[in-house]
């Protein structure tokens, strides 16, 4: 007799948390940029698109769910030591892809097993949007532990009586969850305001770059995206919009280990960036670039450097 096939709706809360979790993952330690989105999108499709084609999806959505969570989990043990790294996004395709697969070959065996699609697909949907609407706020109340944990229990669910496809996802997982609790760092507050805070509004707070409310580091101010609705776009900046940029600044002062912050590596030489200059160079191409000089002596307590 075969296996009754899990619940769309858990289905599709276990896909949406594997591609918002992917895609968290991704943004935070290689990029944010564009490059993640389209290659989150396009790799998730590709793998659904050869989950539809499978002649037996019955009896291969159990290695699909099991693949994608072991491509999910190998993705996560990998990035989950690096707050930052200089690195195209698009070396992780293949595990987005094998996360997908199961998006098609669930639908397929539900087609195949005489449900209704419209049906199928409606509940699948609506779990993807609960699943990425979950992993947005655990990751956010959580942190990066909800992004791992999260898909084990509903993807265990999904293969409930074939506990092998999961055991080695569960594996990858644990063996890289040593993650102590740390500190933001805070460093002076009234010194941002007065030092830092109109460095990053100079060279970095365009509306394509940081002044877009929808990036991690987001700084807000006079003659860029600003908070509220001052009665001219050159009022000076408020507290409100000062202590939002500092939130954000200091909490990309995390380093793992011996690497340096986001916040001093991300926009000097060599680093994966896509601020650039009319010439090409990246936002602080010399490694003795005031801007730059300025961010490092607040993050690090010294003296600023006389201009």
């Amino acid at each position: 007799m075969p296996r009754a096939l899990p619940s769309a709706i858990l289905v599709g809360v276990h896909l949406g948390l594997l591609q918002a979790g992917l895609l968290l993952t991704l943004s935070r330690a290689l990029s944010a940029a564009h490059t993640t989105y389209a290659l989150v999108l396009t790799a998730w499709l590709a793998g659904s698109a050869l989950g539809l084609w499978s002649r037996a999806p019955a009896r291969d959505l159990p290695r699909a769910l099991g693949l994608g969570l072991v491509a999910y989990a190998g993705a996560a043990l990998a990035l989950g030591q690096v707050d930052f790294a200089a690195a195209s996004p698009w070396w992780f395709a293949p595990a987005v892809a094998a996360a997908g697969l199961a998006s098609g070959t669930y639908f397929a065996a539900a087609v195949a097993g005489g449900a209704a699609t419209g049906r199928v697909f409606a509940r699948e949907t609506w779990g993807f949007l609960a699943g990425t609407l979950l992993a947005a706020a655990g990751y956010a109340f959580l942190g990066r532990h909800a992004l791992l944990t999260m898909p084990l229990v509903t993807g265990s669910l999904a293969l409930a009586g074939r506990p092998r496809a999961a055991l080695a996802a569960v594996a990858l997982l644990f063996a890289g969850c040593d993650d102590p609790v740390r500190v933001v760092p805070a460093p002076d507050r009234a010194r941002f305001g007065a030092e830092v805070y109109p460095v990053l509004l100079r060279d970095c707070s365009f509306p394509a770059c940081h002044g877009d409310p929808r990036r991690p580091l987001f700084v807000p101010g006079p003659g860029r995206t600003r908070l509220g609705e001052p009665e001219s776009p050159l009022d000076a900046p408020t507290r409100a919009e000062v202590d939002l940029a500092y939130d954000r600044a200091r909490a990309w002062l995390l380093a793992e280990g011996d690497e340096p912050p986001p916040l001093l590596h991300k926009p000097g030489p060599r680093a994966a960036h896509e601020g650039r200059d009319e010439h090409g160079r990246n936002v602080y191409e010399d490694p003795d670039a005031p801007g730059l000089a300025v961010l490092t002596a607040w993050a690090e307590g010294t003296e600023a450097p006389a201009p």
